[in-house]
C-alpha cells in the first residue's frame, strides 16, 4: 500500500440560517408582537487527530469536504438548529496550509487534536430582535451569513523518536526489522523501501518508535530520487542513525557517510540540532582488521558521535545497540 503524505483538499463551511419575520396569531390577543426566531449557526469544517491512523489515505479520492447550512429561524421566537459540522481525520504530525499563500495554519498533535479549517455562517436575526419603544411591528430580518471556503494543503510529517539514515542498500530495513516489530522489504537493489516504515522497539518500561526512510543519493535536497519526501520526514525524528555499509571497505564507508551530510547540510530544514549515532553495518562480510580501520577512522573523524558495529546475519552487536537505544 503507498504511503499518503500530502493532500489538497477545498473546505466549505455551512451557511448561517435566516432569521424569521412572524408575529403572535392568537385568538384574543389581537395586536401580537413580533416573535421571529434567529437562524442557525453553520457547521464549522474541522481537522481532527485519530491516533489509529498513520497516513493521509483516508482523504485519496475525496477533494471537498462540507458542513451543512444551519435552518432558518420560526415563529413563536424559534431559533434554526445550527448545521452539522463536517470532521475531517488526520494522524499526529499533520500540518495544514493555506494552498494560494502557503500560511500554515496549524499542526494537529496531542497537544492541539482539534483545528477549526472553514467556521460556520453566524445565524441571521428574526423580527423579535428589532422590536423597540417606538417600533413596536418590526419586519427586519438579516440574512445568515455566508459559508467560508477554503482551499487547503495537508502533509504529514512522521513523528518517530528515531530515524535511520543510509543510501540504498545500507542494512536500514535489516536492522528496523531485527530490533522491532516492522516488516520492511529486504532487497539487493536501490530503494528498497519506497515509503516510510514504523517500528517499535520496547521493553517493560519503555516504548520506543523508529522509521526505517526511504534511502537517499547524491542531490536528494534537490529533489532527486525520492528527494524531499524522504528528508522532511527524518527532520522530525529525535535521533539519527547513520547506517553505513561496512562490505565496501573504508574509502566507500566514508564516501557515503558523506554524502548523505552533505544532502542534510543542503536542506532547507536544520538537522544540526539532532543526535547522531554511526551504525556500522554487514561486519561479518569484512575482516577484523578493516572493521577496526573503519572504526578508528570515524571515532578519529568525529570523537562525540556513538559508534555501533552491527551484524545481521550473526545478530553482533543488536543487543548492545537496543539496550543504549532504551536507556536514552
Amino acid at each position: 500500500m503507498a504511503f499518503y503524505d500530502e493532500a489538497r483538499i477545498t473546505v466549505i463551511s455551512g451557511k448561517g440560517g435566516d432569521g424569521c419575520s412572524s408575529f403572535r396569531r392568537e385568538k384574543y390577543i389581537p395586536r401580537g408582537g413580533p416573535d421571529g426566531g434567529d437562524g442557525g449557526k453553520g457547521g464549522d469544517v474541522l481537522i481532527r487527530l485519530d491516533k489509529n491512523l498513520n497516513s493521509l489515505i483516508s482523504l485519496k479520492g475525496k477533494r471537498q469536504f462540507s458542513a451543512t447550512k444551519g435552518k432558518a429561524g420560526s415563529g413563536k421566537n424559534k431559533k434554526g438548529e445550527s448545521g452539522e459540522n463536517e470532521v475531517i481525520f488526520v494522524p499526529e504530525g499533520t500540518l495544514i496550509f493555506l494552498e494560494q499563500t502557503k500560511e500554515l495554519i496549524g499542526e494537529i498533535s496531542s497537544e492541539n487534536s482539534d483545528i477549526i479549517v472553514a467556521k460556520g455562517g453566524k445565524g441571521g436575526l428574526g423580527n423579535a430582535r428589532f422590536k423597540s419603544s417606538t417600533n413596536q411591528s418590526p419586519k427586519k430580518t438579516t440574512k445568515g451569513e455566508e459559508p467560508e471556503e477554503r482551499n487547503l494543503f495537508l502533509e504529514l510529517r512522521l513523528i518517530a523518536d528515531v530515524g535511520l539514515l543510509g543510501l540504498p542498500n545500507a542494512g536500514k530495513s535489516s536492522l528496523i526489522n531485527s530490533i522491532t516489530n516492522s516488516k520492511s522489504k529486504i532487497g539487493a537493489y536501490e530503494f528498497t523501501t519506497l515509503d516510510p516504515s514504523l517500528g517499535i522497539l520496547e521493553n517493560e518500561f519503555k516504548k520506543i518508535s523508529i522509521a526505517d526512510l526511504p534511502g537517499i543519493i547524491e542531490g536528494a535536497s534537490e529533489g532527486s530520487g525520492l528527494g524531499t519526501k524522504f528528508l522532511k520526514h527524518a527532520f522530525r525524528t529525535k535521533l539519527l542513525l547513520h547506517v553505513v555499509d561496512s562490505s565496501f571497505g573504508l574509502d566507500k564507508a566514508n564516501e557515503s557517510y558523506s554524502t548523505i551530510e552533505k544532502e542534510l547540510k543542503e536542506f532547507h530544514l536544520d538537522f544540526s540540532n539532532q543526535s547522531r549515532w554511526l551504525i556500522i553495518s554487514k561486519i561479518d562480510l569484512v575482516s577484523e582488521n578493516q572493521l577496526a580501520q573503519i572504526i578508528n577512522f570515524f571515532q578519529e573523524k568525529y570523537p562525540e558521535m556513538p559508534i555501533f558495529p552491527i551484524s545481521s546475519k550473526t545478530m553482533e552487536g543488536y543487543e548492545v545497540l537496543k539496550e543504549k537505544l532504551l536507556k536514552i
